[in-house]
């Protein structure tokens, strides 16, 4: 694609299962292997019985913690009785606390309580959760959970309280702190905002010193871009294309951040929904060589090339793993993007309408996909925008 990055590494919470059953065949504790030989066969009920009687066994652990809940809630969610899973949890809490404690998944399973049953307490959930792991890819996929709901001010306190060890893990890729940086960043300007809409960059960097040099060098134009203070100066196609290298991104990513306004004004997205597509459209879109260095409209710099969008949508299994609501919020804001460049007088009507039409029906795949977020609301959204319609309607 355009603007790749490297690959991530999926956390502990969204591997396969099958590593507790591993275990007991090799004769390291557990559960015994007959307990998940009874649990794979047993119907919903049954395993809501087992999964209790299973924290009063001596051999239980983190490892059978995992593997137990995560059959569970599998079975909750296809029968449509996901929030009996916070029952089972509590009753984790009263009968087994140390693996109730240690286990990252179960404090995973809290936050997507707190964000799918009303009345819960999603900051503390999350917080809680930051505090536990420390899990860059973890915290930020639930953090994005929130931003798409509007809810920036849980996921800045997420963020921020995971923060100090994302900062120190030396395990962790390059690109993924960065990418982390990134979120943290936005969605410190996204609360500060909502506080302060007159908020200055100077303001601004105050709140953002405590990340010190990892900033990115964009933040104060950023600012005034995502605000719509600044709008984007218009330029011609050919005139994108004679920039240096560096200067044409820089373009690319200062429309993208203008892009966030018309989002809110034309399409009702809330305060750090928009932000998401920060930096997955911009990664979408063809770099300055993205067509052979041939270019003859302005849409071949502006538009993710057909070819490019369908990979992204069919081999991105990993990734959509871990960003599913990064994912749709770029999905549905495809042909809003579209309709801004047309509007801006770089894309042209019937160019845009044909590569609409071909780019809706590559996208009508994505919602069976996003059933990875295991936010139903999040499918019902992108079944209705990518399915539930003719493109041009």
């Amino acid at each position: 694609m355009g603007n790749e990055r490297p690959d991530e590494e999926a956390p502990r919470e969204q591997q396969l299962r099958g590593g507790a059953e591993e275990r007991i065949k090799e004769g390291d504790g557990g559960l015994p292997l007959s307990f998940y030989e009874r649990l794979r066969s047993a119907s919903v009920d049954e395993k809501l019985v087992l999964a209790r009687e299973a924290a009063g066994h001596p051999e239980f652990d983190e490892e059978d913690a995992f593997e137990v809940g995560s059959y569970v809630e599998e079975a909750l969610n296809h029968a449509g009785r996901y929030a009996e899973l916070e029952g089972l949890l509590d009753d984790w809490r009263q009968r087994a606390p140390r693996v109730y404690e240690a286990e990252p998944a179960v404090s995973t399973w809290r936050v997507e309580l707190a964000l799918r049953l009303p009345g819960r307490d999603v900051k503390e959930a999350l917080v809680s959760l930051a505090r536990r792991t420390g899990d860059a890819a973890l915290v930020a996929r639930l953090a994005e959970w929130c931003l798409y709901r509007g809810q920036f001010h849980e996921a800045h306190a997420g963020l921020l309280e995971a923060w100090p060890r994302v900062r120190e893990d030396d395990t962790l890729a390059e690109w993924t702190r960065v990418d982390y940086v990134t979120r943290v960043v936005l969605t410190c300007m996204d609360a500060e905002l909502r506080d302060a809409p007159d908020l200055s960059p100077e303001r601004l960097k105050e709140e953002l010193s405590r990340f010190g040099r990892a900033v990115p060098h964009w933040v104060a134009e950023g600012l005034e871009q995502r605000t719509g203070r600044r709008p984007w100066e218009r330029r011609e196609g050919k005139a994108l294309l004679d920039l240096p290298t560096e200067a044409f991104f820089d373009e690319q990513r200062a429309l993208v951040l203008t892009f966030e306004p018309e989002l809110r004004v034309r399409q009702g997205w809330p305060w750090g929904r928009t932000q998401l597509l920060f930096p997955e459209l911009f990664h979408l879109l063809p770099g300055p060589s993205g067509h052979g260095g041939v270019v003859n409209r302005a849409m071949h710099l502006l538009l993710p090339r057909l070819s490019d969008l369908e990979n992204w949508v069919r081999s991105m299994g990993e990734e959509r793993l871990l960003h599913p609501h990064v994912h749709a919020a770029t999905a549905l804001a495809l042909r809003p993007w579209g309709e801004y460049l047309h509007r801006l007088g770089l894309v042209e009507d019937a160019e845009l309408a044909e590569w609409w039409e071909q780019a809706w029906e590559l996208l009508s795949v994505l919602p069976e996909q996003l059933a990875v977020s295991n936010d139903p609301l999040l499918v019902e959204e992108a079944h209705r925008f990518l399915r539930g319609g003719w493109p041009h309607g």
